[in-house]
């Protein structure tokens, strides 16, 4: 028994001092918290605004509305997908803009998906579809955990339709059930669309849990 206490107290003491010793690193990024990304397609946004979907979710009180990279710490913005590694001209033209309901658990974001984001059959890749569905269906979660943070433990997807490239779609989720440390969020990616109806791209289930350990280092902002 002891063994194991040891096991388990060292590498989290170890860990805990090295946060503390490195603060700056840990809570601040390279820019300053105003930083505006590059390369945003005004356009986009523009056409996003006009639609009465957005018009909705902006006009109600209940919802909160942010851009994704205003989710995380800045040092983290080039290793996320959405606003770092695949973002700019031709690959995500948008920083994604969210709006959650964090009482009942509800989320809508809405992201654009550039010509460079294509797999061989010259439609979107999937595997930019299943990463804006964890991510999106996680942040929809993360209110309902006790310490807000959290990891994906399972993700099902359901591909309908692969969506084209220059396509705007928004992201639809909401948590179905949030009993202590775990959260199961349901949701469905389709294209956003002016007139006619949208194409379903893809509906996806995630159980969002948050590890034991995490309470221990809530101070930290990571």
């Amino acid at each position: 028994m002891f063994r194991g206490t040891v096991r388990k107290t060292i590498p989290l003491f170890a860990f805990a001092v090295g946060a503390a010793a490195f603060p700056k690193d840990w809570r601040k990024g390279q820019f300053s918290t105003d930083r505006k990304l590059n390369h945003i397609n005004d356009s986009v946004i523009h056409q996003i605004e006009a639609t009465d979907e957005y018009k909705k979710l902006v006009s109600n009180s209940n919802i909160r509305h942010y851009t994704s990279s205003k989710s995380f710490p800045e040092q983290h913005r080039n290793n996320y997908i959405n606003t770092g590694i695949l973002f700019g001209p031709d690959l995500m033209e948008i920083d994604p803009l969210v709006f959650v309901n964090e009482t009942t658990g509800e989320l809508t974001s809405f992201y654009h998906l550039g010509d460079k984001l294509i797999s061989q059959d010259g439609q979107i890749h999937n595997g930019i579809i299943s990463t804006i569905l964890d991510e999106g269906l996680c942040s929809a979660g993360f209110s309902k955990l006790p310490s807000k943070r959290g990891v994906t433990a399972s993700l099902s997807i359901d591909f309908k339709n692969q969506a084209p490239p220059q396509s705007t779609v928004v992201l639809h989720s909401k948590v179905k059930e949030a009993k202590g440390r775990k959260v199961v969020i349901e949701g469905y990616l389709e294209t956003l669309v002016d007139k006619g109806e949208p194409l379903l791209v893809a509906k996806a289930n995630c159980v969002l849990v948050e590890p034991r350990w995490f309470k221990y280092f809530s101070w930290l902002q990571i």
